[in-house]
């Protein structure tokens, strides 16, 4: 599903209603009822309703709901928050539609009477907020928190660009959004106010939504639609070669980690290049990889005719390494020869600040390594994570994997947010993982983008399962990869 900001909704809208002839007052009014009806399967025994409105299109569809409430035989109690008399258009409409039926709307002087509700309705502001919120709209929002609360297209008080709290925001249990979710739903903090999200279908035209924005959201169809086939006749040979320099004397779990990744993704063969201290301690592990072996404890500038020599169909640097002095030029230089290629962890700061690496290459930063990319602080970075993940796109010249909540991916010109992270994957080596997991997807043919994609979503699925079968902390990372083939056969089996 397309993923938008609050202003190219807005162009959605308009289009809609100067280009296509569809009036104002039926989108609203669709508006309205979509907001009626999730309502009454979220709360079906409700009858009390608290409605306070702003002065835009979303107080506007807060009347409509109130009328849809009043004709439904419920008891709808609605506030204006402002003077009626700055109303205009659609929402002045439907304010005094909703007084002809009988239901007068008070004008906004306190918000105690909010908490008599059984459920809140929070139609303040729409997308187009900009600004904190301060007064009387402040202590709105504060009064709507403890309450079950349905927010109208997003809750109020939250940046619908970016997802940062303006001031203060509402907590909604419920949010209504209109068309296509926008991105200030998907990104925290906003994600954590938005509680359960629906998105409602009022009327505007689909080829319209279906090429709006810049970015999507994952699906599991989709993600489906582009695993890669495995005929019956599938062998090692045919399903892929994938070859990972990974570890140290120092990280040998990283190297095990990013393995595991990419046999659970797959991967016909697997190769490991590390040290001989790395792969003595995991061949009791793990039987399956092949081996290059490294000529020191890490990796050093005698290797590269060893690793230039290697041939594979997808390539892994970064998990877990550790180098030695003057290697450096080394990693870059098999940036630069070696493709599909994934870079993880230490790769990522020898790379950092070098120029382009232009396509087949994808980047798979946490936040303290996008700082190293982009050279910007952390918390800069975290106020806006789609937009860091383009820039850094941008400046690579490459697919770009921005690990955290939510996981954010990137090329130059679009973006994808996963939908299937959870916090169990707050653990050492769950990026190592991930790494490992894309280079195997890659290795049996999948372009970056849908490497890239496929492999967080799975990533993300495989922890939620090991979340429900062990518990929602202390999962090892080699549990979650443990869980790839469960994942895998969840999206797959409808495929079959």
């Amino acid at each position: 599903m397309r993923v938008v900001t609050g202003q190219e909704m807005a162009q959605i809208d308009r289009h809609t209603i100067t280009e296509l002839g569809l009036p104002g007052l039926v989108l609203m009014e669709n508006a309205g009822r979509a907001v009626y009806r999730a309502a009454r399967r979220e709360w079906p025994r409700a009858r009390t309703f608290s409605i306070v409105c702003g002065p835009g299109n979303n107080g506007g569809d807060g009347f409509v709901l109130a009328r849809t409430l009043l004709q439904n035989g419920l008891l709808p109690r609605v506030a204006l928050l402002g003077d009626p008399g700055r109303l205009t258009g659609d929402a002045l409409a439907h304010y005094e539609l909703l007084w002809k039926f009988g239901c007068p709307v008070e004008t906004l002087t306190d918000s105690a009477w909010l908490a008599e509700g059984e459920v809140v309705v929070d139609a303040l502001f729409g997308t187009g907020l900009a600004r904190p919120l301060e007064g009387l709209a402040l202590r709105a929002v504060e009064a709507c928190q403890g309450r079950p609360v349905l927010a109208i297209d997003i809750p109020s008080g939250i940046c619908s660009r970016t997802g940062q709290i303006l001031g203060a925001a509402v907590q909604a249990q419920l949010t209504v959004t209109m068309g296509l979710p926008k991105r200030g739903l998907l990104l925290h903090p906003g994600a954590a106010h938005t509680g359960r999200l629906v998105v409602a279908e009022i009327g505007f035209p689909p080829a319209l939504l279906s090429q709006a924005g810049q970015g999507e959201q994952l699906e599991q169809a989709q993600i489906r639609s582009w695993l890669p086939a495995r005929e019956p006749t599938s062998h090692k040979g045919s399903c892929g070669h994938a070859l990972l320099v990974a570890g140290s004397d120092r990280y040998p779990g990283a190297a095990f980690l990013a393995t595991e990744g990419a046999l659970r993704a797959g991967a016909g063969l697997v190769t490991l290049a590390s040290a001989p201290e790395v792969r003595a301690r995991l061949a009791s592990r793990l039987s399956s990889p092949l081996s290059v072996p490294l000529s020191g404890p890490r990796l050093g500038p005698h290797d590269r005719d060893t690793l230039l020599a290697q041939r594979a169909s997808a390539y892994l640097i970064g998990c877990g390494l550790d180098l030695e002095p003057g290697a450096e030029q080394l990693v870059r230089e098999l940036a630069q020869s070696w493709q599909p290629l994934v870079l993880d962890a230490g790769a990522l700061r020898v790379v950092a600040g070098h120029g382009p690496l232009g396509e087949g290459r994808v980047l798979t930063p946490h936040p303290g390594e996008m700082a190293s990319l982009l050279e910007r602080p952390v918390a800069e970075l975290e106020t806006d994570r789609i937009e860091s993940a383009l820039e850094c796109a941008r400046r690579y010249q490459c697919m770009v994997v921005f690990k955290g909540a939510p996981t954010v991916i990137a090329d130059q010109g679009q973006f994808w947010v996963n939908p299937t992270g959870t916090s169990v994957l707050s653990q050492g080596g769950t990026g190592d993982v991930l790494a490992g997991l894309i280079t195997g997807l890659l290795a049996q043919g999948l372009d970056c983008q849908r490497a890239a994609c496929c492999g967080v979503y799975l990533h993300g699925l495989a922890a939620r399962l090991a979340g429900r079968q062990i518990g929602p902390r202390g999962v090892y990372a080699d549990e979650i990869a443990a869980r790839l083939p469960w994942a895998l056969r969840k999206i797959l089996r409808a495929r079959t």
